[in-house]
């Protein structure tokens, strides 16, 4: 063997020891939402434009969601990362950032009610109400804002290049009643519970990261009981994500009075 091969092999597997030695872990996070009392039933809304059309559809107020058993929907989890703060993608999530997050307006509201998406990543808005002409208002922290007609002929597309600290709010001005709010975020690690209550995020890399709790109702959830500890004023708990391990903070009970009722 030559000296140089020598060298390149000795190269070749230092850097291979080195990557092996800071290999990500990936470990993931779930829980169940449940609503812990009566917000009410959730009020009517006043349709007071496009009435024939929209009038057909049972709008209902979409503040508070929930399902069987008080199961709460619409509750965002994130990891709050600090400014410059970059953390490790799985290469799971890559294919799904270039795909466009699609918000739809049908039925006189928009469909989802609360949309994530990355930096990046295209956010396509599009008006599937024959006849119906609605326009989005979107406005951002952190990105230039929007308020444009969009029509059944062709999307709005819009590219959000920085992340937002909090959801922001969209809404229809057109129809008042209508609003959504969209989480952008540099990582893919966000959670929005569903119908039953229930979130998961997976694929995190290890270590203790700081989560934000949010519901629309009232902002960041203060005070609420976890499997261990609760969250701070700011709506955040700081928690350990494992190697392997998924874990699970079982049934998380927010209050009516938390959600601003």
């Amino acid at each position: 063997m030559t000296h140089p091969f020598r060298i390149l092999v000795a190269t070749v597997i230092t850097i291979t020891a080195l990557a092996q030695s800071h290999a990500v872990e990936w470990g993931s996070i779930k829980g169940k939402f449940v609503l812990d009392g009566a917000a009410g039933e959730p009020a009517a809304i006043n349709v007071n434009k496009d009435a024939e059309f929209c009038g057909k559809h049972d709008l209902k107020d979409e503040t508070i969601v929930t399902g069987e058993g008080n199961a709460l929907a619409n509750v965002v989890v994130f990891i709050y990362a600090k400014r410059g703060q970059k953390l490790e993608v799985h290469p799971d999530y890559e294919a799904a950032a270039k795909t466009p997050a699609k918000l739809e307006n049908k039925g006189c509201r928009f469909e989802p009610h609360l949309l994530a998406l990355r930096t990046g990543q295209p956010l396509e808005v599009s008006n599937s109400d024959p006849g119906i002409g609605h326009n989005t208002n979107a406005s951002f922290v952190a990105n230039p804002g929007f308020n444009e007609m969009v029509t059944n002929a062709a999307p709005i597309v819009k590219t959000l290049e920085k992340p937002e600290p909090v959801p922001a709010p969209v809404a229809c001005n057109v129809h008042p009643w209508m609003k959504a709010h969209v989480v952008v975020r540099e990582d893919p690690y966000v959670g929005i519970s569903n119908e039953k209550g229930e979130f998961e995020i997976k694929n995190i890399p290890v270590g203790q990261h700081e989560f934000i709790f949010w519901h629309e109702g009232k902002g960041n959830l203060r005070d609420v009981k976890l499997a261990s500890g609760k969250t701070d004023r700011r709506g955040r708990a700081k928690l350990k994500i494992e190697a392997g391990k998924e874990l699970d903070l079982g049934e998380i009970k927010v209050t009516p009075a938390a959600l601003g009722k």
